[in-house]
C-alpha cells in the first residue's frame, strides 16, 4: 500500500472517530421505550393484514361458490 493511500485510510478512520462523537446516544429508558412502541406497531400491522386478508379470502370464496 503507497503511503497517499494509508494516508487516505487514516483520515477515514480519523473521521469516523470525529462522526461517532457527534452522536446522541439514547439512554436505556429510551431504548425500551422505542422498543416497545415498535413491537405494538408491529402487532398492529401484522393484525390489520391478518384481518384483512381473512375478509378477502372470505369475499373470494363467496364469489368462486356461486
Amino acid at each position: 500500500m503507497a503511503a497517499d493511500e494509508r494516508r487516505k485510510v487514516g483520515r477515514f478512520f480519523r473521521e469516523i472517530k470525529a462522526e461517532m462523537k457527534k452522536v446522541t446516544w439514547p439512554t436505556r429508558n429510551d431504548l425500551l421505550t422505542y422498543t416497545e412502541v415498535v413491537l405494538v406497531v408491529v402487532i398492529a400491522f401484522t393484525l390489520l393484514i391478518f384481518l384483512a386478508d381473512s375478509a378477502f379470502s372470505y369475499l373470494l370464496k363467496l364469489i368462486i361458490k356461486s
